[in-house]
């Protein structure tokens, strides 16, 4: 069997051999020791299968992860960085860098113990004065996760392997938010292209090969066993599309959808699609200081007259799941076990009666209110320069219409759709959210700054108390409490959650669980054999 040999030009040759880490000459011996080529006569499953994998990065700027812009970018460097806490599959929270963690009485002092024996890959040690360092230039600004430190009123490490955070009010699983890669201290943050990558994953850079390859290789003092792949080697492409014909190509590994709409795209070959439920809801949003939406039995009245499951099926081709409940369905903190979601117009009749609604001679549903006729009938409001929410208005509308209620739909330019939600300038409104990895519902629904005009402190003192308790059990009960007394006062009516998608060719043989915080998740577990 014919050995591939690797030409390499010097002058293409920016390489960084770091202590610790394999050096590029072993890289370069790995390489041509498991690279082969296919001899005349021989069929591709009687060659060797390299132990590497290859990924594409588009829109390059920097190797640090704080500061990259780029999705791609971030998805590589995954394998290099790691934080203090992941989220798995299911929403459990999962210890990386930190080892424990307790959350004081009031929810609002968390303290983190550190792994011991974690090593950065030039094999000085891990401490809290690197946690502490990425978290200060977090808050300074300067990089892509501000947003996840905005409630922490101050943080202090102590005893090398100790951090304490404050937060300025209780949120449920605060730690969620610790999911950003922790860098070095003394990183440096100019976020200049030639920046060199030190960190704790279980994979280092080896090598930079003029500015078309990023070579990375298994980094033998991982404090999580060495890696199952030797090796992953990144090429830059120029763009989304190029990416996506290299997949097709086998050329590249593995992709995600941070750049291509992986729903609507049918791979060449044999792949396995790793589908998650992300935390991206859809829900049609009420104005509840509208007359006609005040009580809540009419806007749960409405609910009862939209087919989730027709909607999902025909208009989303099951790119998404229908919900009844306002909690990403994959997440341990979900309850509802309804698997139906279809239109129930007795109970809407019901709950119709309940508000005082009841049809005229003329077919209407009219009530009396202080001595005034109101008739019910609405108005959705939509995103014109959104296919999808204006397919979405229009279901429901015709659902609505059917029942016998008048219902119209305004689209209108993305930018006059949001100022008019901002200003409640509206009956009924198609919109989304990305929720928090905590499944907080806080930004959406809190007492103060949400855009349907909806008020009740008892949802902002469950938000609190599932801030107070990092007990699964306790957390579960107090999330059916709080999604309970949400649906049960409908100030919106939560439609589906989107799906994600990662996609992986036949040659990586583990299982890929992306999750709503990193698409990459484990990798060291990862194998090509």
């Amino acid at each position: 069997m014919k050995k591939a040999i690797i030409y390499i030009l010097a002058s293409a040759l920016a390489l960084s051999a770091l202590g610790g880490c394999t050096w590029f000459d072993r890289l370069k011996q790995d390489y041509e020791e498991t690279h082969t080529e296919v001899m005349e006569g021989e069929s591709p499953a009687e060659a060797e299968v390299s132990n590497d994998i290859n990924i594409g990065i588009v829109d390059f700027d920097t190797l640090n992860p704080l500061l990259t812009g780029s999705p791609t970018m971030k998805e590589c460097l995954q394998f290099v960085y790691e934080p203090l806490f992941d989220v798995d599959e299911r929403g459990r929270i999962v210890p990386v860098l930190a080892e424990s963690y307790t959350v004081s009485p009031d929810g609002r002092t968390i303290d983190i113990k550190l792994r011991d024996g974690v090593t950065w890959q030039d094999g000085t040690l891990f401490t809290t004065q690197d946690a502490a360092y990425t978290m200060k230039q977090i808050r300074q600004g300067t990089t892509q996760f501000t947003d996840n430190l905005s409630n922490v009123a101050d943080y202090t490490g102590f005893d090398n392997d100790k951090l304490r955070i404050t937060l300025n009010y209780a949120v449920p699983n605060f730690v969620t938010f610790l999911t950003f890669p922790i860098v070095k201290y003394q990183t440096d943050m100019s976020g200049l292209a030639n920046f060199i990558p030190v960190g704790t994953g279980p994979f280092c850079f080896s090598a930079q090969l003029g500015t078309g390859k990023i070579l990375l290789s298994a980094y033998d003092g991982y404090w999580g066993g060495r890696a199952y792949i030797d090796s992953i080697t990144a090429t830059v492409i120029p763009d989304a599309e190029k990416y996506r014909s290299l997949f097709d190509a086998s050329e590249i590994d593995v992709i995600t959808d941070s750049l291509l709409n992986l729903s609507e795209y049918t791979p060449r070959g044999s792949v396995t699609n790793n589908e998650y439920v992300t935390n991206r809801l859809t829900y049609l949003g009420f104005n509840t200081q509208n007359p006609i939406f005040r009580g809540a039995a009419t806007r749960r009245a409405i609910s009862k007259l939209i087919d989730k499951d027709n909607i999902v099926n025909s208009a989303l081709y099951s790119r998404c799941v229908a919900v009844d409940t306002p909690i990403n369905p994959t997440s341990i903190f979900y309850y509802d076990t309804n698997t139906r979601f279809k239109k129930d117009e007795i109970l809407a009749m019901s709950l119709l009666g309940d508000d005082s609604w009841g049809a005229n001679a003329n077919g209407d549903f009219t009530r009396i209110v202080a001595g005034e006729t109101q008739i019910l009938s609405f108005n959705i409001l939509t995103d014109a320069d959104n296919a999808e929410k204006r397919a979405i208005a229009e279901k429901i509308a015709a659902g609505i219409k059917e029942f016998g209620i008048p219902c119209e739909i305004t689209a209108l330019p993305y930018e006059e759709y949001r100022n008019n939600i901002n200003s409640m300038n509206y009956e009924a409104v198609i919109d989304e959210i990305t929720l928090s990895p905590n499944n907080d519902l806080t930004p959406l629904i809190a007492s103060s700054g949400n855009s349907f005009g909806y008020v009740n402190p008892a949802v902002d003192t469950l938000a609190s108390q599932l801030g107070m308790t990092a007990d699964e059990e306790q957390q579960k009960e107090l999330y059916r409490q709080y999604g309970t007394l949400v649906t049960d006062d409908m100030p919106f009516i939560p439609l589906y959650f989107r799906k994600g998608y990662v996609m992986s060719s036949s040659k990586i043989k583990s299982e890929v669980l992306p999750s709503v915080t990193r698409q990459y998740r484990s990798t060291a577990r990862w194998s090509v054999k």
